[in-house]
């Protein structure tokens, strides 16, 4: 096995897959800087999430929240990773993204509430 290949990450082959699939692994090799992934997954994530939770309440807050939390995500890509972030080039990116967030984490659950022996 040569340095490109990876036995624990084989749904990151762009060429192979759904287009699910090559979104997911465009998303990954668009963020591969450490400090983007934080600053995405950190500070991004969590300011976005504050701001849905906030929309009912606070609708001004939540729309300030919500574009703090996508100028320090392109911070990250325009200083960090020097490339434009993947929701200029695909605008459905974020609600693919989040399904794939939600898909792991169900997995993740489910591998702690059924374990396999």
């Amino acid at each position: 096995m040569n340095n490109s290949e990876s036995p624990t990450l084989p749904a990151l082959d762009p060429a192979a897959g759904s287009r699910f699939d090559r979104l997911v692994a465009k998303y990954h090799e668009d963020h591969v800087h450490p400090v983007n992934h934080f600053l995405h997954v950190g500070v991004g994530w969590p300011i976005m999430a504050a701001a849905v939770v906030l929309l009912p309440f606070r609708p001004l807050w939540s729309l300030v929240l919500f574009v703090l939390s996508y100028a320090i995500m392109w911070f990250g890509h325009f200083v960090f990773e020097g490339n434009l972030p993947t929701v200029f080039r695909h605008p459905t990116t974020p609600f693919l993204m989040a399904w794939a967030v939600v898909q792991n984490l169900g997995r993740g659950l489910a591998r702690l509430v059924f374990p396999r022996r």
